[in-house]
Parts: structure tokens; C-alpha cells; sequence
């Protein structure tokens, strides 16, 4: 009665709410996954879905073995983690959460080189908006996410890594950059966002943190920019910079870490902007496997 296979479909049923979906996900057909239903429901004597709704609903039986399955899905990983464990790190595997800026800017390094210490680990990076990352984290798809302690879910708990400080990027060939190119003074020069008033400018799509950066800093500046583009990433918004098109709010992080094929012109700001918190976070409801945390002890000592 407890085969993986129809636990695992129950599982995804409940999860997409339809026989379509759910077979598509296991890459089975329709017909062979109502099947595999119906025999668990044989044997057990009950219904585990109510199908006379969309998307399906689960009956009280079904929601009693969803339960259970997931209970055993959370045992089979811990056992194949604290097996992984066993073996120092010879096999296993480590798939982290991550944001294509924070992939590129903060985790490659660190992947090569432990890569180079751990070549028996199998590594992954799923790459998502924050709520997805979220739910990631709770429903065991990553083993941690890199996310921001304004996003901390009561149900996780998290490492902290580094913080992150906002800047401003202008093209090279913008005039406040020819201004201060000559400026021999250590660091980056300040400059107010009040000056970016009439001037065009990339910011971030609203889903984005940084979005909300730049509407706070328009507030407290009474800078009114030209928005000319919205991004979907901090990257993206960058090169565009750095091509010419405007100016944009970034991170240290990008202006150190990331690979400029062209390279910008930035500024401090002069207005208080609070630094954000990169944390590793993971599920209370789950052991951190030891690879991931040697992997976040790369991140830390980086």
C-alpha cells in the first residue's frame, strides 16, 4: 500500500488540482495517472479526491493521506541526507534558491570552489521571484534560498551572509560622470538623487525590491527621473546603463562582483538609504543537510 510512486502521484494531484497537470509533471499519461489513483483509492476503500469540482478537492481521507505522504517524503529525504552526511561529502547534492543578479554577482565563485573540494556533490540553482523562492524553502525543493531579512517567513530560520548598500550607476558618457571623472578623492564620489530629476531612467518592474527602493528615494529627494525602461533584474537594468540608455539604482555588490562587459559610472548617495540583509535561509521543519551547510560556510567566509 506504501509504493512511492502513488504517493508521489496523490501528491502532485493535490498539488495541481488536476489529472492534465499532474500527469504532465510526472511525464505520464492521463489515463495511466487516473489509473494509479483509482488503485489507491481501491485499496483503501475511499476517495481521495472529490471530482465533481475544479480544481479537485480533497476528501477527508485524501486530506488524511496527503498528510502522511508528505510526512513520508520528508523522512526519505532526511534519510537520504544524513546517508549523504556519512559519506563526508563524497556524494549528494546541494540545490540553492537564488535570483539570476544574486547568482551571478555572489554564488559563482563560491560554486567553482567548493566544486573543487566536494567534487562528489551535485550542484543546482533554481532561480525564482521571492514568494516562489519562499515556497521553495518550505516545501523542501531547495535546501536554502538566498532572500532578505525584510522577507523572513515566522517558519524559517536563516544565516546571515552579508549586507547590500545602494548606489547609483550613470553612463559613462553622462554629464555628472565626465563632471567627477577626475575626482582623485578614495571611494566613489556622493551625489544627491534630487539630481536625477528630468534625467531618463531605468528602474526595476514594482514586483521588484529595488522598485521600492526608488520610489522612497524619489520621495525623500522630490527627484522627479524620465523612466524609460523597467527592468526584471538589477542586471538587466545595469548593462543597460552602461550601454547608455540611463541611470539606475544598483548594489555594491554588482559593482564589485559583477562581470561588466562595459563598465558604468557610479555614485554614493547622499540620502540615507538602509542597507539590505542577504540571508541563507531554510525551513525550521527541516535538517540542513551538511553540504549545505559547508556550502554556506563558503558564503560567509567570502
Amino acid at each position: 500500500m506504501i509504493d512511492e510512486h502513488e504517493w508521489r502521484s496523490v501528491l502532485q494531484v493535490a498539488k495541481d488540482g488536476t489529472f492534465s497537470a499532474a500527469a504532465k509533471h510526472l511525464y505520464i499519461s492521463q489515463p495511466s495517472l487516473s489509473q494509479c489513483i483509482k488503485k489507491v483509492e481501491t485499496e483503501l476503500g475511499v476517495r481521495l479526491f472529490d471530482r465533481s469540482q475544479t480544481p479537485l478537492a480533497l476528501t477527508p481521507a485524501g486530506t488524511i493521506y496527503v498528510r502522511q505522504a508528505k510526512e513520508i517524503l520528508r523522512i526519505q529525504q532526511s534519510l537520504v541526507q544524513e546517508v549523504a552526511d556519512l559519506s563526508e561529502l563524497r556524494t549528494g547534492s546541494l540545490t540553492i534558491g537564488s535570483s539570476r543578479t544574486r547568482t551571478a554577482c555572489f554564488l559563482i565563485d563560491p560554486l567553482v570552489a567548493f566544486h573543487r573540494q566536494y567534487p562528489g556533490i551535485q550542484l543546482a540553482i533554481k532561480e525564482a521571484p521571492v514568494r516562489t523562492l519562499e515556497e521553495y524553502v518550505a516545501s523542501g525543493t531547495v535546501d536554502f534560498a538566498l532572500l532578505y531579512g525584510s522577507s523572513l517567513r515566522p517558519d524559517f530560520t536563516s544565516v546571515a551572509l552579508c549586507r547590500e548598500h545602494t548606489m547609483l550607476a550613470v553612463p559613462k558618457v553622462h554629464p555628472l560622470a565626465r563632471a567627477h571623472a577626475e575626482d582623485k578623492a578614495p571611494g566613489f564620489p556622493r551625489i544627491s538623487f534630487a539630481a536625477m530629476s528630468g534625467e531618463p531612467f531605468i528602474r526595476l518592474q514594482p514586483t521588484r525590491q529595488m522598485a521600492e527602493v526608488y520610489e522612497k528615494l524619489c520621495e525623500s529627494s522630490g527627484a522627479k527621473p524620465q523612466v524609460i525602461f523597467e527592468a526584471n533584474s538589477i542586471i538587466e537594468a545595469s548593462e543597460l546603463c552602461a550601454a547608455g540608455l540611463g541611470a539606475t539604482l544598483v548594489t555594491d555588490m554588482l559593482v564589485q562582483s559583477w562581470r561588466w562587459k562595459e563598465q558604468a559610472f557610479f555614485f554614493e548617495l547622499e540620502e540615507e538609504v538602509e542597507d539590505r540583509q542577504l540571508l541563507a535561509v531554510c525551513s525550521k521543519q527541516r535538517q540542513l543537510s551538511l553540504a549545505a551547510q559547508r556550502f554556506i560556510d563558503f558564503l560567509r567566509a567570502d
